[in-house]
């Protein structure tokens, strides 16, 4: 498989942390509704974790976010409805629109320091990374 032109595995290896951080697709509970899985730009910075997500037509009331288990779940729907009324008849048309992203977090983000922004259709979230623990090196003497 090529990513960026160069084969993976050959001199070209994903991050450890794009790869635990990679978006999968969870269940979703109503499986007769078509869900979109929009693109995600995603940065590992020095005290946190960057999602960006653009989610155009939407506004913050939206979109939910949560904590399930060790993953970040970012779903949300928006509906509409256009009705046309003339001399003998009604028509009504309903659209609606879903989305639904799911990222493992990394053993290294702290779950209870996630930040979220939204303007102008784009969703900014922050995943704030845990302190890293100094390793501390202790001599047992056997008995």
């Amino acid at each position: 498989m090529k990513v960026f032109g160069k084969e993976i595995g050959k001199d070209f290896k994903i991050p450890p942390f794009l790869d635990n951080f990679f978006g999968k697709l969870l269940p979703h509970k109503n499986n007769e509704e078509l869900v979109t899985i929009p693109s995600t730009n995603i940065s590992d910075e020095e005290k946190v974790f960057e999602l960006s997500m653009a989610l155009p037509g939407l506004d913050k009331n939206d979109v939910q976010i949560q904590i399930e288990d060790d993953y970040l779940i970012i779903s949300g729907h928006k509906s509409q409805s256009l009705e046309e009324k003339n001399k003998n008849w009604v028509r009504t048309e309903f659209v609606g629109n879903s989305f639904y992203r799911a990222f493992a977090l990394p053993t290294n983000a702290d779950p209870n320091r996630i930040e979220a922004k939204m303007k102008n259709g784009i969703l900014d979230i922050k995943v704030g990374k845990r302190p890293q623990a100094e390793r501390k090196t202790r001599i047992i003497e056997v008995a």
